[in-house]
């Protein structure tokens, strides 16, 4: 009987080089953006040879869905496990807010980047509305018993994401951000509780 192939230190070494050619591609849009991140140029910061960049991303959105999904990794996007132990719906909502605002806070260079980068936007799409779908399941979890009321949905959803940048713009911190959020969402959400 054959012997079962392990692909062992060779598989590290692909590995290896997957997550640096991501690195090289994430330094370039910080760099020169999305149009000076090219096959080329992404190979030689990874110093790699543009053949080995097609090979591992084959498909023109690949490395941009990698590079993106990267981002959301480091960045540490909260999931339902903040929810665990938590008495009930107010103190979701406000594990919600308080996690979310740490996730933003550690995304603002990503956000000012792909701000300004109108193509880093389009090539991250995809993994863009990922995330909302992400947020909006993050949403459904801490309003728990009112996930579906359409309203609760968009009003918690909005507090905790378009309000938060919002109250951040006008110099709020991200403490009193959090606290200013909760203010206005929080006695809303109990007399919908009634």
């Amino acid at each position: 009987m054959p012997r079962a192939y392990r692909l062992g230190k060779r598989g590290e070494r692909k590995a290896q080089t997957r997550t640096r050619i991501i690195a090289a591609t994430l330094a370039l849009y910080r760099q020169v953006g999305v149009s000076g991140a090219s096959v080329p140029a992404i190979a030689r910061t990874a110093d790699v040879a543009p053949a080995t960049v097609r090979n591992h991303f084959p498909h023109p959105n690949d490395l941009p869905e990698a590079a993106a999904n990267a981002v959301l990794a480091a960045l540490e996007m909260p999931d339902a496990s903040i929810f665990e132990g938590a008495p009930g719906l107010v103190e979701r909502v406000r594990r919600l807010a308080a996690e979310l605002a740490a996730f933003f806070e550690r995304g603002t260079e990503w956000w000012e980047i792909r701000q300004q980068d109108r193509d880093l936007a389009n090539a991250w799409s995809g993994p863009e509305a990922r995330y909302e779908e992400r947020l909006a399941d993050l949403v459904r979890v801490a309003v728990s018993p009112l996930e579906d009321d359409p309203a609760v949905l968009a009003v918690v959803g909005m507090a905790v994401g378009s309000l938060y940048f919002a109250l951040r713009g006008s110099g709020l911190s991200s403490a009193a951000t959090v606290e200013t959020e909760l203010a206005l969402v929080i006695p809303w959400l109990e007399a919908r509780l009634r």
